[in-house]
């Protein structure tokens, strides 16, 4: 699992910011590093909310990657 400030904010335990703002700031990652947030819900979709993991998904499909 990737970890640092930039993907650490995603964890359904940080409550800084809400979900909506999670997203929002989701929007501003490039595709690498989309992915590397993607691996790590892959890894332990437990630790992240359902909410914040359909972002990812539809923030990847913004971007031209379809995601199955």
């Amino acid at each position: 699992m990737i970890y640092g400030a930039g993907f650490n904010l995603f964890f359904r335990k940080n409550k800084e910011m809400s979900n909506q703002e999670k997203i929002e700031k989701l929007k501003q990652y490039s595709v690498g590093d989309t992915l590397d947030l993607l691996r790590n819900i892959e890894e332990s979709p437990s630790e992240f909310d359902e909410e914040v993991i359909k972002g990812v998904y539809q923030c990847l499909f913004d971007k031209g990657i379809m995601c199955i």
